[in-house]
């Protein structure tokens, strides 16, 4: 099968993960609203189908169930879908969005118990989904190797990967075997991120190593440039509770800082 090259869209650049927990959505709304800020064409597409989390990180939310959610299923399939007519993405803070949780209630639980299915279902949203002409699509993965990663992999062109870690060695080691999924794909890998890097004491200004840093030597930080640590705060939680990004509300701080750090570091890439 010929892999999928989206019109009017420059570059499709993942952002992923080995280990839930490490953020990762949380550096994908970032960039995307960092990049936009910059001058660039931005859209967003959330692949996590079991956790679509991005809608609430930029302040939309649906509370009401989907009543036609079996018409999304034949979608995954990729039957009779020839002609479909193209969803309009939804704008937030000059970043065109999709996520599986703007199609569906969101206490509303998944109804797509075919792992593969998940795969095609995400596969197909992309080209369902009217993005305009854009200089970059970032796709939200979930975290693993398994669907819709697999799929994608297989059946999508992507020009880069962003991978977010944090500094203990299960992250690491977990994320160490993603990058191999990507390296196996022909995927360049544009950097790391880690984040949760490191906490800087309110008080005195001391950084406050308050995870457990790994020694062990691990492909991810030996083989892949590092773009930035950032550090952990409770400003970055708050900013995804209430949809509004740091980068929007406190561009100055020290995690804005790290985030534009990161921005410029994949632009450049770009």
């Amino acid at each position: 099968m010929e892999r999928l090259k989206l019109d009017n869209v420059k570059r499709v650049i993942a952002v992923a993960s080995g280990k839930g927990g490490v953020g990762k959505s949380t550096v994908a709304v970032n960039l995307a609203v960092g990049l936009a800020r910059r001058g660039l064409r931005v859209g967003l597409l959330d692949a996590d189908v079991h956790g679509p989390n991005v809608p609430l990180m930029l302040g939309v939310r649906r509370r009401e169930a989907a009543k036609g959610w079996q018409a999304f299923v034949p979608l995954a399939s990729g039957e009779g879908i020839e002609n479909p007519q193209k969803m309009p993405p939804l704008e937030r803070h000059g970043v065109k969005i999709m996520s599986i949780g703007l199609l569906v209630g969101e206490d509303q639980t998944a109804m797509l118990d075919n792992v593969e299915t998940v795969g095609w279902l995400v596969r197909n949203l992309l080209t369902l989904v009217d993005w305009g002409e854009l200089d970059v699509l970032l796709i939200d993965f979930p975290p693993g190797t398994s669907e819709p990663q697999a799929t994608l992999l297989k059946t999508v062109v992507l020009d880069g990967v962003v991978l977010v870690v944090t500094p203990q060695d299960l992250a690491r080691l977990d994320t160490t075997r993603a990058l191999r999924a990507f390296q196996r794909a022909g995927v360049p890998v544009l950097g790391v991120v880690e984040n949760m890097s490191y906490l800087r004491c309110p008080h005195c200004g001391e950084r406050i190593e308050i995870f457990h840093r790994t020694t062990v030597e691990r492909p991810i930080s030996s083989e892949i440039p590092l773009l930035v640590e950032i550090p952990l705060d409770p400003a970055l939680s708050v900013a995804g509770d209430t949809g509004r990004p740091i980068l929007i509300t406190d561009p100055d701080a020290e995690q804005s800082r790290a985030l534009w750090t990161m921005v410029d570091a994949v632009r450049q890439r770009l």
